[in-house]
Formats: structure tokens, sequence, C-alpha cells
């Protein structure tokens, strides 16, 4: 198929609903284009809107089927609209970041000790302190909501805090940030007795398909474009590349993104987070498309630089994979405790390896951070370590032709091209430490550290693991879209990932609380009914008065032209200094001058005088009463004091 012909869903009255659904798009309503800009503009004049040749019209399009644009969508359906939701995944792999995460979510009863704690998980980042608040109460919600409005029974809903039994390591995140204020009030849900099982996935991709009625569901089909009112600024629509067709359809009311992050965009990657390898552990589909198309319309951004890494090693880490693979994680520190070190391509550790991390942020000078990656990150073990990373499965099934061997650690680094003497410094040092019992670089439990042996020494290269980006347009507490200019951008709304509210420091669970809470906020804005659209300016008169050559180009000043002398004054100028030329004029008065440059008057004094050394004044006064050796050099005998000097002659002297 092409390009849909104009208006092919409302051509006319009397085009039936039993057409328009057998054309996927039950949510359009039959409309002349003469009824469609009554309804547009409230007079029949001509809008924006008219000039485009709409393939379909909904309430309301969200873009993303995720955890964020599933809740979205049921909002939105519920609050009364028709709502397309799409996505650029196949069916079966959409579901972004929230199909692949933990199933998590944070939930609390007391909203004051959650502001307090998520301002302090910001550190000293700028924050939004409406939408803090607003997430704030949002986390005493969230079980109310997904027991009350997504149908999840009481007896399904696990609270971690009281039992983590089933996997203990998710009592971790309760709280992550336990040294942090407000920490202790927070609980972890599931709605199921595990995690890691789509469980929370499930239960909003259901509700979805329950409401069919109201929400239309387009998989393999990107949003490409937003389309935008050029007068009110208004998002009114949104291009679509439905399955190869490129099709426009209208959104009476809001659009929604919930389009993820951007760790599948390699280029992006490089340019926000300055990693060169790296590869997710989540959806392969979230590649930054959205940011591409906010700032279309004038978005700003925000937290561009934020990324959580995957649980729980090394910052979170992977084994090196294809770029259309997920992460291969290595998890388990029992493989990092012994005769084994990280390093960089040059050889030298550069971070703790016996820690786990806090969802890829590493102990740093007293904070929990971001990994700063060198170029090539290599585990390297000893023969003994060897048989414990057989034992404990560290090397999975698959990565085992990926490890390098050699007899010593010289043919090792020569091996991974490390610089010579290198690696074999570092595991001098790593020995003496492991010996003496203390880590004075990173503060490495002794009893993690295990001189190294005998050989044969091996290495596996690793890179930077990614749940997911924060990145996105920046988003208010209404979960409006925020324009450059401080202002939301009318009828556009985001949730999720897709500019995520954490700029620093992150607790497992909380994307999925934002999806949650901000996800019913912005599919109830969207659904609202807005205002007619601002009829299209047409044949607006223009006068030009200014062109190339009207003399609006301003030029340097002349000091020659526009310089006023008076009597015993004289001008100098000079070209040697910072900027434009420098002009100076000097005044002749009783055999002494005063300067007057652009800082203000020095007065030399009178002949005679003596006055206490300024800047221009230092050392004893001279027979003449000045003390500046510039003015002596003016003043010189008794008998030039006579003479007035040349004006040439004070512009050598006064530079």
């Amino acid at each position: 198929m092409g390009k849909y012909t104009r208006r092919q869903f409302i051509t006319s009255a009397g085009v039936g609903m039993a057409a328009v659904a057998g054309l996927g798009l039950a949510g359009c309503a039959p409309q002349t284009p003469a009824d469609k800009a009554m309804a547009n503009t409230g007079n029949g004049g001509t809008t924006f809107a008219d000039t485009i040749a709409w393939d379909g019209e909904y309430d309301v399009v969200v873009i993303g089927f995720g955890g964020a644009g599933a809740v979205s969508a049921c909002y939105a359906a519920d609050a009364g609209a028709k709502v397309l939701l799409i996505d650029k995944a196949p069916q079966g792999m959409e579901g972004g970041n929230t199909r692949f995460c933990g199933q998590i979510i944070l939930n609390s009863d007391d909203k004051e000790a959650m502001l307090a704690y998520n301002k302090a998980m910001a550190g000293d980042f700028a924050v939004d302190d409406e939408l803090m608040d607003v997430y704030a109460e949002g986390l005493t919600q969230t079980k109310t909501m997904l027991r009350d409005f997504f149908g999840v029974p009481e007896e399904n809903f696990l609270d971690w805090k009281e039992d983590s039994s089933a996997q203990p390591m998710i009592a971790m995140f309760i709280p992550e940030y336990p040294e942090l204020e407000g920490g202790e009030a927070l609980h972890v849900l599931t709605v199921s007795d595990n995690v890691c099982n789509s469980a929370l996935w499930k239960t909003y991709r259901n509700k979805v398909m329950s409401m069919s009625d109201n929400i239309d569901v387009w998989y393999m089909s990107p949003a490409t474009k937003l389309f935008q009112d050029p007068v009110s600024r208004a998002v009114i629509g949104v291009e679509i590349d439905k399955a190869g067709d490129t099709v426009n359809i209208r959104a009476k009311n809001g659009v929604v993104m919930t389009m993820g992050g951007f760790e599948n965009n390699k280029q992006m990657v490089e340019d926000f987070l300055g990693l060169t390898k790296s590869t997710p552990a989540g959806t392969l589909f979230n590649t930054g498309d959205g940011v591409k198309m906010a700032m279309g319309v004038g978005a700003d951004l925000w937290h561009m630089e934020a990324y959580e890494g995957n649980c729980f090693a090394l910052g979170g880490i992977s084994f090196v994979v294809n770029e259309d693979q997920h992460a291969k994680t290595f998890n388990d520190l029992r493989n990092l405790s012994g005769s084994v070190i990280v390093v960089g391509n040059g050889g030298e550790r550069y971070l703790r390896e016996d820690v786990y991390n806090r969802h890829g942020h590493v102990p740093s000078n007293g904070d929990w951070v971001n990994v700063k990656r060198p170029r090539n990150t290599y585990m390297v073990w000893d023969a003994a370590q060897n048989e414990a990373i057989a034992e404990y499965h560290g090397i999975p099934a698959g990565f085992e032709d990926q490890v390098v061997s050699a007899a010593t650690i010289a043919e090792l680094e020569s091996a991974l091209g490390i610089p010579a003497g290198k690696l074999e410094q570092t595991v001098t040092d790593f020995n003496k430490m492991a010996n003496d019992g203390y880590d004075p670089a990173f503060f490495r439990a002794a009893e993690t550290m295990r001189a190294f042996g005998e050989g044969p020494f091996y290495a596996i290269e690793m890179i930077q693991a990614f749940l997911n980006t924060q990145g996105g347009a920046r988003r208010n507490a209404r979960a409006e879209v925020v324009g450059t200019d401080g202002e939301p951008i009318p009828h556009l709304y985001s949730a999720g990932e897709f500019g995520g509210m954490t700029p620093y420091q992150y607790n497992g669970g909380g994307n999925m609380a934002e999806c949650l809470i901000f996800g019913q906020l912005a599919g109830v804005g969207a659904a609202a009914e807005k205002d007619p659209l601002p009829v299209r300016p047409l044949g607006v008169a223009s006068e030009i008065v200014y062109t190339q050559g009207s003399g609006s180009h301003e030029v340097d000043p002349d000091p020659t032209a526009s310089a006023k002398l008076g009597e015993n004054e004289y001008l100098g100028t000079s070209t040697l200094c910072m900027g434009n030329e420098l002009a100076v004029k000097v005044k002749v008065e009783d055999r002494c001058h005063r300067h007057r440059a652009a800082a203000g008057d020095r007065w030399c004094g009178q002949l005679g005088t003596r006055r206490p050394a300024g800047p221009d004044h230092r050392g004893p006064v001279h027979r003449g009463g000045c003390r500046s050796r510039r003015h002596r050099l003016l003043h010189g005998s008794e008998r030039r004091r006579e003479q007035r000097p040349r004006p040439g002659e004070v512009a050598r002297l006064m530079r």
C-alpha cells in the first residue's frame, strides 16, 4: 500500500462506522471537511489542522506501548476518550522496559518521608518542587491504583519489606540508600509472589485489551513526526509509519509520549553518556525517537546524562554481545572475591570490585555515582580463581571463547594491547594490598583480596549494561511537556522513562512508580476536551524595512573624529591592546597631566606637592612633585617642563 488518500476515513457524513472499523480505526467519527473545520474553530474558519491530509482521527494518541503508555491509554479511555496506542515493536515484543524489569514498584504511607528521600537522592541537582510533591503523594497511592483501577487482588500483593525470602537481594532496595533521610518509610511491592516474571506488565497489558472498545493498538507503527499548530503551538497529531505506510493521525485533545529512553541509540549514548561500548538489558526498541520528535516542537530536555546500570556488580556489566542482543549480565560477586581484579585499557584498576552497586552507581569519595568507563574493561584473574569461576559458572555458556589466556602477566597484557609493564605493576600492587589487608585506592574489603599466584592467567572483556536512560523532554507536575521557554507545550504530555524525573541517584522500583503516577496524569490530561484551534491567519501584510545595505550595520567609531578636545588637551590612540582601538585624552594643567581613561580620571598632583603613592605613583616624590615614572618621562628636564608635549609623543609614552 502507498500513502492513504486525503480524508480516507472521513470523506463524507455517509461513511458508516462499519467501514471505519474495517480499516482498524474505530475511534474515528465520520465528518465532512466543512464539519471538521467547524469543529476545529467553532466558527467555520480554516485552521492549520485543515491544511493536513489526515488519514484518521482520535481523541488521544499514545506513542509507546510499555508500562507508561498502557497506563496513559487506560486512564484516557476511562475518561471517555477514543485512544490510539502505537508501538514500534512487533506484536509479542511490545512492552518496553516494563516487560523486562524486576516488576517491583514503590509504595509508602508517608508522603513527607518520600519527599525528603527523593530530594536527597537528587543530591545537588535542581528539582521541580511541585513535581516532587506530586510524585511523593503518588507513592502513597500506587497500591490503591493497582488494586482499584487495574484489578489486582489484595492477596496478590507482596510487600518485600515484610518478606524478601523469595529473592533476598531485593531487600537491598528497601531502601537502596539507607543513609538518606526518609528512606526508612519506603516499601517495595510486587503483584505476584516473585520478581522478574512480567507480572506487572501483564496486568497493564490485560487492562488495555479489556478496553478494546475505546483503545486501538497498532504494532510495528513507530511515530515519525508531531504536527504542531504554528499559532497556538498545540500538538495536533502524529505522523506514523504503519507497517511501511505513512499515515497522518489527528489527535483532537492530546498526544502522550511514552517512548522510553535512548539506550539502543549508539550515537546518543556516545554524545550524552560518553560511552562507546554498551548494551541494553531491557528492550531493544528504545532508540531515542522521542527526543528528536520533542525537540522538533520546541521541547526542553533534561537528565540527558542520567542512566541506570544493571544490577548488581561492577557498575552494571555485561559480556560482549552483538548490537541486536540483550546484555548478558555478570552479577555474582562470588566471582569477584579472590585473586581477581578489573582494569581498563591502561592496565589500571578504576573501581572497587567487591561491592554491590546501586543500579550502576558505585562508591566514590563518599558518594554513589555512575561509573566513568575507560575505552576497554577487562576482568583479570589467575589459575586459582579460575577454579572458583568455573564452580560458580562465572563465564556463561557460549562466551568461553572470549576468554584470553597466557602463561605470564606480561604475555597477557601484550595479548590485550595493554602497555608493557602496566598490568604487571597493577598486579604487583594488588598483591601487596592483599598481603597487607588494605586497599588504599578503592578500599576493597581485605577478606575479598587474595594475592595472584601461579599462571596461567586469564582475562575477558566486559562492557556497560543499561537498564535504562532517564533523559528526554522536560515534564512538569501535570505530566505536560515543557518547552524551552519554560511553558507547557499545549496538548503534549509524557510519562515513564522518556524524560524521567531522576537526575542523580535512583531507587529500584522508582521508574515503575513514575510510569503509574504520571501515566495516570498524562492520560487524564490528554483526554480532557480542549479549546478550538485558532483560525489560521492568511494574507498578512508585510512592510519590509531592513535589507542588506539599509544602514543597519554598525561600525566601530573613529575616536579621532568623535573626540572633543579642549584647551591643552591631546588625544593618543593605540591598537596594542585587547579589543578595539584604545583612545586616551590627556590634559596639561600647571605642567602636570590629568589622564582620562575609561576607568576615570587619575589626578597626578600639583608641582611640588607630596601625595600618597597610588597605583601610578610609586617611590619617592621627585623634584617635580610627581611620583609616576611615566609622568617623570613626560616632565623631563626643567626646560622640557616649560614646553607642551607633542600629541604623538604623548601617545607613544601612554602605551
